[in-house]
């Protein structure tokens, strides 16, 4: 899929987003204009990001648009979100609306065997994101014990040798490096906790984007 950069549909979109303006809940809306070409969900956060917003969700708008539900950079705003939070998009009912995204989930169930547009899938990868996420938080927490105690072990040897007392500084010294070894090591299986918590929604996600990338390019054709 190639994204139809620098094209008439970006200058409209970049022309929409400048004169956007936020609603007293901190939230922006802009339509995304009709493509021939499809342009990718990802492409439109670019753009967004580099002018100092972020995509916190798209709605269909009016006449069957999508649009892109945003938030100044740095805000503090309640989030606006739609789906799982590996995810952001329209939600399965309102794609499989769209006939685009009917056509484009089904090549992607050809391809990958993983059945976007329902919802027993969804569920199930959800429930696999939350159980490797909480596990690598657990994880992560864990890593953590042993670098404060590094740290705070370090310091009081820092005092201990201003006291001029020897034999204290080497004993924090030792369990000091002992905690940072251990932190080190532990590391390792937070970092395959990550990657196995990315690996887990990653064909869907793929897919997903596929679909919503669809119903993006068609957008419809009722807004010609």
């Amino acid at each position: 899929m190639t994204d139809d950069a620098g094209s008439p549909t970006e200058a409209e979109f970049l022309r929409r987003l400048e004169n956007t303006r936020t609603n007293l809940a901190g939230v922006a809306y802009v339509d995304i204009p009709y493509s021939e070409r499809k342009i990718s969900l990802g492409h439109y956060r670019g753009l967004v990001r580099e002018r100092g917003w972020r995509v916190t969700g798209v709605e269909r708008g009016d006449e069957g648009m999508f649009r892109l539900v945003l938030e100044r950079s740095g805000s503090t705003s309640a989030p606006h979100i739609l789906g799982p939070t590996f995810i952001e998009g329209p939600s399965l009912d309102e794609l499989r609306g769209n006939e685009s995204a009917l056509l484009e989930a089904e090549r992607v169930r050809r391809e990958t065997g993983v059945d976007v547009l329902s919802d027993s899938v969804l569920d199930g990868v959800r429930r696999e994101h939350v159980r490797l996420r909480r596990r690598y938080v657990r994880l992560g927490r864990l890593a953590a014990l042993p670098a404060l105690l590094a740290f705070v072990t370090l310091m009081f040897s820092l005092v201990a040798l201003g006291d001029g007392n020897p034999e204290a500084v080497r004993t924090l010294l030792i369990v000091s490096a002992v905690s940072a070894v251990v932190f080190v090591l532990s590391l390792w299986p937070t970092i395959r906790a990550a990657r196995a918590r990315r690996a887990a929604v990653a064909d869907y996600k793929a897919g997903y984007e596929r679909v919503v990338a669809a119903a993006l390019g068609d957008n419809t054709t009722r807004s010609r």
